[in-house]
């Protein structure tokens, strides 16, 4: 066995396949055939060859190297993360896609009369993180004589709201000031201070109230709302040209949201509010039927 010379890091070493220091292959030796014709007589016996003190070295060293890596991979044990970054990691959760916001979309139209008359119908929705509708709104302004509104919100405080509401009409059932914050009116509508009376769901002998349906003591516009227990808030109100008759709902009709409504699919959220999301543009296309009886395509945006 003769010594080789690495070409990759210039080692010099025992011949082998693979350098001792680098690991790179070795090239094999080239044998060179005899340029004589003649038969070639036998090698003569191998003798004893003798090695230098400084071959011995290099060799001692060479197996303290490699007995040494040996003992450092067999002690070296995994990398384990830190309890904080795994915690961090377990906090962050998976990467989503926020879709909280108010999304808002309008079309015009132009209602048959003489001459014909430029309306105006809006939709809005408002949307949690994860994309569930908690409110909507439409409304369709008719310049001249007002138009018609309808919408709803989702509250935590259903309960209380109830509580509070029979407590006002029980001290003033013909009319009493309630609290209706969640109702989003038109703009044509005049800022006042209204009363409310029961249509559905008071009664001094019932125990437990469930749904309030409530409707404004006032001649111009017709306005109900409806309080449930578990904080389904809605309301609908109308201009003397588009109000129906007094004393029955007008709002049960008009808003019926399926349950676990999302910008992925909705349907009926108020009058005729359908649609879905695309979310490449993060975009809602809609359509709304109602309450002029024409159906019109929309873009809601956020």
């Amino acid at each position: 066995m003769g010594w080789s010379r690495c070409p990759n890091c210039g080692f010099t070493q025992v011949a082998s396949e693979k350098c001792l220091r680098c690991s790179e292959p070795l090239p094999k030796p080239v044998v060179r055939p005899s340029r004589s014709t003649a038969v070639e007589p036998l090698p003569p016996a191998a003798t004893f060859r003798r090695f230098s003190p400084l071959q011995f070295v290099a060799a001692g060293g060479i197996l303290l190297l490699l007995l040494l890596g040996i003992l450092l991979w067999l002690r070296r044990s995994p990398t384990r993360p830190s309890a904080a970054k795994v915690s961090a990691a377990a906090e962050r959760g998976p990467a989503a896609l926020n879709l909280a916001g108010r999304w808002y979309g309008q079309a015009s139209n132009n209602l048959p009369s003489s001459p014909p008359r430029p309306v105006l119908k809006e939709a809005a929705i408002e949307t949690d993180y994860d994309g569930a509708i908690v409110a909507a709104r439409a409304l369709l302004t008719d310049p001249g004589l007002g138009g018609a509104g309808a919408g709803y919100r989702v509250a935590a405080d259903g309960s209380q709201r109830i509580a509070g509401a029979l407590s006002a009409l029980a001290a003033s059932p013909g009319g009493a000031p309630v609290n209706v914050d969640f109702l989003s009116l038109a703009p044509w509508m005049p800022v006042r201070a209204r009363l409310w009376r029961a249509l559905e769901g008071f009664s001094r002998k019932q125990s437990e109230v469930r749904y309030l349906l409530l409707e404004s003591i006032e001649d111009d516009y017709l306005v109900q709302a409806g309080i449930n227990r578990s904080g389904f808030l809605s309301y609908a109100f109308y201009s003397a040209a588009y109000a129906s008759r007094r004393g029955v709902d007008a709002l049960s009709g008009v808003i019926h949201p399926e349950p676990g409504s999302s910008l992925r699919d909705f349907r009926n959220l108020i009058w005729d509010l359908s649609g879905s999301a695309d979310f490449l543009t993060l975009e809602v296309r809609a359509s709304l039927t109602g309450p002029d009886g024409i159906t019109n395509r929309m873009v809601l945006k956020r």
